[in-house]
């Protein structure tokens, strides 16, 4: 989603974004040299910085940040747009273009041309994240709160990383909506089915704790 993200089209008002450079191309080198690495020092510190969405595509949102363009994944905003329809998910996703967001930097990496921000990181300690994705273990139990409910699933919030129940693993009988079992801010036992730190994500289990 973060590579299809870079090719989504921009408002007019918004210089032409190079998106095999992920730089804008007004800036002179010195400047764009500056902004990675200040970038960079975000990512360790744990900083929270200001972007203007630009754009977005069924992924997430777009971001400008200093020189630089980013990427929000839709599972990465305080306010998850769950539809399942395409054109009622993009019309979720255009309600925060020319937006002002505070956010932190999840994924760096210049020479893939990767700059990656969360608006949910944003209520989390610093490095709150990296320590529990450096920790966390498939098949143990982790407690968490429910930070959305979706069709397809609910999203839970394990202290600076954002797992998921998919909808079949809610309950050994049939589930037609998570609202039917769980409420957001509800605190949850989970058990962690698979971990890939890479692209932080997290897929958890219910049912599988009442095995």
């Amino acid at each position: 989603a973060e590579r299809e993200a870079a090719k989504a089209v921009q408002p007019e008002e918004t210089p032409q974004y190079n998106a095999e450079a992920g730089e804008y191309p007004e800036a002179p080198p010195s400047a764009l040299d500056d902004a990675w690495a200040e970038a960079a020092r975000l990512f360790k510190d744990g900083q929270i910085v200001y972007g203007i969405v630009t754009g977005w595509n069924r992924g997430g949102l777009l971001v400008r940040w200093e020189r630089l363009q980013g990427f929000v994944p839709a599972s990465q905003l305080k306010s998850i747009p769950c539809s399942a329809e395409p054109e009622q998910r993009d019309q979720e996703l255009a309600k925060w273009v020319g937006e002002e967001l505070p956010l932190k930097v999840i994924e760096l990496d210049r020479s893939r041309n990767r700059l990656v921000f969360s608006e949910r990181a944003t209520i989390w300690g610093p490095g709150d994240g990296l320590k529990l994705l450096e920790s966390i273990v498939p098949g143990e139990t982790q407690y968490g709160y429910v930070s959305n409910l979706c069709e397809f699933g609910a999203f839970v919030d394990l202290g600076g990383v954002e797992g998921l129940i998919h909808v079949s693993e809610l309950s050994w009988g049939r589930v037609s909506h998570p609202s039917e079992i769980l409420k957001i801010g509800q605190r949850v036992a989970v058990h962690v089915i698979s971990v890939d730190r890479e692209n932080r994500r997290v897929a958890l289990s219910l049912k599988r704790l009442h095995a």
